[in-house]
């Protein structure tokens, strides 16, 4: 789906045998609100302000809606978000992040370091990187631009590219074992990111942050890759990361040929099909850009090499249609202004596909209709991908792959889905952020899902939108639950079934989560975040893990006793519990609670674990 710590220093891969350069000390560059330098081992506190020396073992603390940027003798660079608190040991190079995040970037030559989490460490050599710290003691590490390579302390070796994340997880003696390599968006990460864009100066490597972006771009216009919209969590602070998912053809690098007078001609005029079988003139197995010149929404929302039927308003009026014979590993249906079904439609004869995708403005399907794509059943990892611009609304009927991964997207407008059954086999792609088998999206607009059955064999949900209102739905997973909205989520009357061992649920939302008539049966893990969090009727799990991030990260005073919903806090309103007890019950009293059982819901602000 257009369609997702500390410091390090790094190091292109032909230094690696470079002497690590001593960090004595850093100067102040710029602080911005609550800065303040710890001294140690006294433990005396003052603001820390432009020009202030920072040595070992002194700690550098910022607080909600500050951060601060350092400098070393050497060039090395050290940008602290917000809620963090860091230090370092310069005779052994390592890095101390105890919470918080932060952007380190090491010129070539300067060598790497050690990064310590509460519960995990790692070496790591890089250029520049991102690290923030996890709630659950480790950290997790995007590398901005050139390459890093972390090693654990059990023996493991990671090597991660721009535009790449891994996850240092905790084990037993604080030792760091190796997360998933996954890839994120640069672009969103480089805009929205305030250790990139919140400081007077611009970085040094900020021109080859932009390369590393350019390329990753071409990369998804080529097919490679397809940008998610979703959060590796935590809800709103720096540490938020956009994913991106490998899913397509394997297209080439280079951008192939002319828009040629035969491409615009079967662009530019009507295709009703009418049989199973294709028109010849239609299909271009030669790959083709659409110009922005023929239509803006098409060169800007694939910048591809398209493969497959092009058509000016292409009407879908047979049962089957038959893709035997052509060849392509991606194919196209390419509706310049629309794509219309008039009934249930079954897609065949797709091996060798591995990516069906329906890419138009406007897509319409009536009320009832079954749409399919009948991949091979030796098939995995196939990709059936509604792309659209304008409002979508699905109704009755049913959408399914039943080898691979469901994508139903629209940029602009708003996907209503009611009474509908969405299947789906194995998730979307080779490399995914969110490693899920059906991803819903429409970030611009309203994502409705009402009264539906969502089915996946193995993987799980990623959905998002502005606004999300999920109600009276039936979710048979085989993976995790994942929901981001721009402004708000609405979850009501959920159902969950055939949930693996340790599924997560997690809805995080800019303004506000509201949570009603929902067991949370089957989860192990629950994350909650947005700046307001309301719940009623809502029953968490004995032995599940609970973690709610609001703006104030406090419970709000008087909880299930029906109170008006306070802004900025999590709210138990009405019959909120945790093992059918109050839910109260189970929060430290430093965050609201009674504290009457051991604490098993975390409540906090973002970015704090």
């Amino acid at each position: 789906m257009k369609h997702s710590l500390l410091l390090l220093a790094l190091l292109p891969a032909a230094a690696f045998a470079a002497a690590p350069i001593p960090l004595e000390e850093s100067v102040v560059i710029e602080a911005v609100n609550d800065v303040t330098r710890i001294t140690m081992p006294s433990g005396r506190t003052e603001p820390a302000v432009a020009k202030l020396r920072l040595h070992s073992p002194d700690r550098l603390r910022t607080g909600r809606q500050s951060r601060a940027e350092l400098e070393a003798a050497d060039g090395t660079i050290t940008r602290l978000g917000a809620n963090t608190l860091f230090a370092f040991d310069p005779a052994t190079r390592s890095m101390h992040l105890e919470s918080g995040s932060l952007l380190f970037h090491s010129p070539t030559g300067r060598g790497g370091g050690t990064i310590h989490s509460p519960s995990a460490s790692a070496s790591v050599l890089g250029t520049t990187i991102i690290a923030a710290a996890t709630a659950d003691g480790g950290f997790k590490l995007l590398v901005l631009e050139g390459r890093a390579q972390v090693d654990f302390s059990g023996g493991a070796r990671q090597q991660l590219d721009a535009g790449q994340m891994t996850f240092v997880r905790p084990a037993a003696g604080g030792i760091g074992t190796p997360g998933p390599v996954l890839h994120f968006d640069l672009a969103q990460q480089v805009k929205n990111s305030r250790l990139i864009q919140g400081f007077a100066r611009p970085l040094a490597s900020r021109g080859k942050i932009d390369q590393a972006v350019e390329n990753q771009r071409r990369s998804v216009g080529q097919g490679q890759f397809v940008t998610t919209g979703f959060l590796v969590y935590t809800a709103t602070s720096d540490t938020q990361v956009n994913g991106i998912e490998a899913v397509g053809p394997d297209a080439d690098n280079n951008l192939v040929g002319e828009f040629t007078t035969h491409q615009r001609l079967a662009l530019n005029t009507g295709a009703t099909l009418k049989s199973s079988t294709l028109p010849a003139e239609r299909v271009f197995r030669t790959e083709l850009l659409v110009p922005e010149s023929e239509s803006v929404f098409l060169k800007q929302q694939s910048d591809v090499l398209v493969t497959g039927l092009l058509g000016l308003n292409v009407v879908i009026d047979t049962p089957t249609i038959s893709l035997a014979d052509w060849g392509l590993a991606g194919f196209h249906v390419l509706g310049k202004e629309s794509i219309t079904f008039t009934g249930s439609t079954r897609f065949t004869d797709l091996t060798g596909v591995n990516y069906l995708r329906l890419f138009s403005p406007l897509l319409t399907v009536p009320t009832g209709a079954a749409i399919v794509a009948d991949f091979p059943a030796s098939s995995r990892g196939t990709t059936f991908y509604f792309d659209i611009d304008q409002d979508l609304t699905l109704s009755g009927g049913s959408v399914s792959n039943l080898t691979g991964g469901l994508i139903l997207q629209t940029h602009t407008g708003s996907l209503r889905i009611s009474k509908e059954t969405l299947l789906a086999g194995t998730p979307i792609g080779a490399e995914v952020i969110v490693p899920s088998g059906i991803n819903l999206d429409s970030r611009g607009a309203v994502l409705e899902l009402t009264d539906s059955l969502v089915r996946t064999t193995e993987g799980g949900l990623a959905a998002s939108g502005k606004k999300v209102t999920l109600t009276g739905t039936r979710f048979e997973l085989g993976g995790n639950f994942w929901t981001d909205a721009g402004d708000s989520a609405h979850l009501e009357n959920l159902t969950f079934a055939n949930l693996p061992a340790t599924a997560v649920f997690q809805t995080t939302a800019v303004n506000l989560v509201e949570a009603q008539t929902l067991r949370f049966t089957g989860f192990t893990e629950i994350n909650l975040g947005a700046r307001t969090i309301a719940l009623r009727d809502v029953h968490f799990p004995a032995n599940a893990t609970v973690r709610l991030v609001s703006e104030r990260g406090l419970l709000a005073p008087n909880p299930n006793t029906n109170q008006s919903v306070q802004p900025g806090f999590v709210n138990f309103v009405v019959d909120v519990t945790y093992a059918d007890l109050p839910a109260q019950d189970f929060v430290a009293t430093a965050a609201g609670g009674t504290g009457a059982q051991t604490p098993r819901i975390t409540i906090t602000t973002p970015g704090v674990p």
